[in-house]
Parts: C-alpha cells; structure tokens; sequence
C-alpha cells in the first residue's frame, strides 16, 4: 500500500513538471495566442463618444499626455503667482482689545 501512494505522487510530480514545461514551451513559441501584440495594441481604434470621431489609441494616449502636461505647466505658474501675491500683500489684522466686533482693525501692509 505504501509503495503504491509514493507510487502516485511520485507520478503525479512527473505529471506537474511535464505539465510546467510544455506551458513554458507554450508561451514561448505562442506569446501572443490569447493577446494582443504591442504593436496591435495601439492599431485598435477608439470612438469619442462627444464628437463621434474615430481615434487610434496611440493619439488618443499622446493627446492626453499634452492636456496633462499642459495643465501641470498652469498649476506650476498659477502656484507661483498665488505665492507672489501673497508676499507683496501681506495682510494682518489687529483685533481691537475693547471691540466686540470679530474682525477687528484690518491693516494692508504693501512691500514694494
């Protein structure tokens, strides 16, 4: 009884390799059997939905890539001028010890 249960597992590690191999074997020979090349992968054509245009995906990624970058460039100089502005105006305000009022006295203090 022993002899046959290493029998069956020594069978059914055989069994697992040779299984491993030809799946190895498999993708090596047939890479792209249930997928697209990277070269197909941007040939495929993609509809926008707003303008009813046909685009490839290629363009589609490259255009936007260009928006992104575009909108990175106006958050950099947006980001920039705001610190800008908040260096030339610097504003304080003096809360009044007797008012009670809660904003107090409002001083602009301009460097030039």
């Amino acid at each position: 009884m022993r002899a046959v249960k290493k029998f069956k597992k020594l069978m059914f590690t055989i069994h697992e390799i040779v299984w491993w191999t030809v799946s190895e074997l498999e993708d090596w020979l047939y890479p792209y059997k249930d997928r697209l090349t990277p070269e197909e992968s941007f040939q495929i054509r993609v509809k926008d939905f707003d303008t009813g245009e046909n685009f490839m995906v290629e363009e589609l990624i490259q255009s936007q890539n260009e928006r992104i970058e575009r909108l990175q460039d106006e958050m950099i100089n947006v980001q920039n001028k705001l610190a800008e502005h908040e260096e030339r105006f610097k504003t304080r305000v003096k809360i009044k010890k007797g008012s009670s009022s809660v904003s107090g006295d409002i001083k602009n203090i301009f460097n030039s």
